[in-house]
This record gives C-alpha cells, sequence and structure tokens, in this order.
C-alpha cells in the first residue's frame, strides 16, 4: 500500500496548534524553534490571539511549521510517503515534505510570501466564502449578479460540489446568498484576511 501525506492550506491554524506535539517530540520542537521565517512561530502558535494568527502574514509561516513539523516528528519515527501534495499554501509543505526545501527555506520563503500577500490586501473590504454543493454554472451567475457590489470571483474549484469565492466583502456575501437560492447546501465564511487567489492579489505578484 502506498502513502501520500496531504497538506491544508489558510484557514486550518487556530490558537494552541502544535503545542502538544512541541512538548513531546523532538524532530517537531526543530522545526518550531527555527528562526527563519524571522517571528516567534511558538507564541503565535500557542498563545495567539487568533485576530493575530489570522492576519497572513502570520499565518502562512505558522501553518506551515506546524504541517512541516509534523512531517519531521514522522519521519523521524521512519513513516515516510511515497508522494505529497498540498492545497494553496500546503504546496509548500508539500514541496518539503519531498526534499524540494529544506525547512530553513521553505519557513523564509512562505514568510515572505504572507508579508507580500498582506500588503497586497491591506485597507481592502474582502473576503472568501466556501460554497457547498453547487454546481459550477449557477456559481458563476451568482459571482456575475453580484459582481454589481465589487470583485467577487469562484477561485477555488477543489472538487464537484466544493467551491471557494473570493473578493470584496459584500459582493462575496450577495453571491453566497444568490448561491444558497440556486440550490447550495451551505455557504461557509473562510477564516482568512485576505482576497486569495482573486485578481485582487495581483500586486503581490
Amino acid at each position: 500500500m502506498k502513502l501520500a501525506f496531504l497538506y491544508a492550506g489558510q484557514g486550518t491554524q487556530s490558537v494552541g496548534m502544535g503545542r502538544d506535539l512541541y512538548e513531546q517530540y523532538p524532530a517537531f520542537r526543530e522545526v518550531m524553534d527555527s528562526p527563519a521565517a524571522g517571528c516567534d512561530l511558538k507564541k503565535l502558535c500557542f498563545e495567539g490571539p487568533d485576530e493575530v494568527l489570522a492576519q497572513t502574514r502570520w499565518t502562512q509561516p505558522c501553518v506551515v511549521a506546524v504541517e512541516v513539523g509534523i512531517t519531521a516528528l514522522l519521519y523521524a519515527e521512519g513513516i515516510r510517503p511515497q508522494m505529497a501534495a498540498g492545497l494553496s499554501l500546503g504546496e509548500y509543505s508539500a514541496l518539503c515534505a519531498a526534499g524540494v526545501f529544506d525547512v530553513p527555506t521553505v519557513l523564509s520563503v512562505v514568510a515572505y510570501r504572507g508579508r507580500a500577500m498582506q500588503k497586497a490586501s491591506e485597507g481592502l473590504s474582502c473576503g472568501m466564502t466556501a460554497v457547498l454543493g453547487l454546481s459550477r454554472e449557477p456559481l458563476l451567475a451568482a459571482c456575475r449578479e453580484a459582481s454589481a457590489l465589487g470583485t467577487v470571483e469562484v477561485t477555488n474549484y477543489n472538487c464537484p460540489g466544493q467551491m471557494v469565492i473570493s473578493g470584496e466583502r459584500e459582493a462575496v456575501k450577495k453571491a453566497g446568498e444568490l448561491a444558497l437560492k440556486a440550490g447550495a447546501k451551505r455557504c461557509v465564511p473562510l477564516k482568512l484576511s485576505g482576497p486569495f487567489h482573486s485578481s485582487m492579489m495581483a500586486p503581490a505578484g
């Protein structure tokens, strides 16, 4: 049987993440103690607060540090995958697992990425929402109608019946309401601080 490691993106962070692993596993502790991200990973992950950890300049290095730390402790236990994949930010953790990046490099890269993306979204009233149980065309139509209020785009086609919309907050909210009227089962606002994957992020490069 082949083993794959899958890594999540932003929105999965929570204050306290990794604390128990830090206390128990030296391999995890070594990653979290790294200065490569240019911030106190332990304080941000273990103490937050939520509103600070949710800022993408901190979210990105913290999420990747926890993911890479878990990978390191699994490797230390002799557990290695035959393949790795990630969603959005999680791609960097997957690349590290595959040996493309070492730990200091991946932490410094995602810290830079987080700063650039936060700068691009500063001052914007924006958001992202996961739309469940609706097909592509009705959601595109909802975004077109809601775009009268501002930018809103379908930015993630995660799987059939699970997509994400991003853009200006009021337009995203309206598109979500229209999606529900069109038959979506749920619309779930995501814990993210920017309109990621949308055209509004172009200034981040």
